[in-house]
């Protein structure tokens, strides 16, 4: 399904300069996907690439813009996460600036307060990079 006309800072936490994601592009029960064009103002950018610090930090955005718009539709509070571990990350290539990646996230189990994700990074279709991620979101508060 294509996610409803939310902003990309209703449904992450993180705030300019530290936006690495656009837009969430679809979301279901168990996958999301986003995009992010890259400007070489992007603070994770480093001799006109971005780093490998960027890609993990987009594949983690879209796992917080899949919880939030999951959160928003529920019509619960958008609450955040944090990373608790990344395994077997693997990156092929690293994009240009002034071009655009697509990140997707499946949702592959949910345990003890974490959210495992496997997570992927394309560029015009060629994966650049991928990991499992393990998230741990914060506590819901009573309202």
């Amino acid at each position: 399904m294509k996610p409803a006309a939310f902003s990309i800072t209703d449904l992450i936490p993180q705030r300019p300069p530290f936006v690495m994601i656009d837009q969430l592009t679809g979301c279901d029960e168990k996958t999301a996907k986003g995009r992010l064009f890259i400007k070489e103002s992007n603070v994770l950018c480093h001799n006109g690439y971005l780093q490998e610090s960027g890609l993990m930090e987009c594949i983690a955005q879209t796992a917080a813009a899949y919880t939030g718009y999951m959160q928003l539709i529920a019509q619960q509070e958008v609450a955040r996460g944090y990373i608790g571990a990344i395994k077997n990350l693997v990156v092929h290539a690293l994009p240009a600036v002034n071009t655009e990646i697509q990140s997707e996230i499946i949702v592959e189990n949910e345990v003890l307060g974490y959210t495992i994700v496997t997570g992927r990074i394309f560029q015009n279709k060629k994966l650049l990079a991928e990991c499992e991620m393990r998230i741990l979101l914060e506590a819901q508060k009573n309202v």
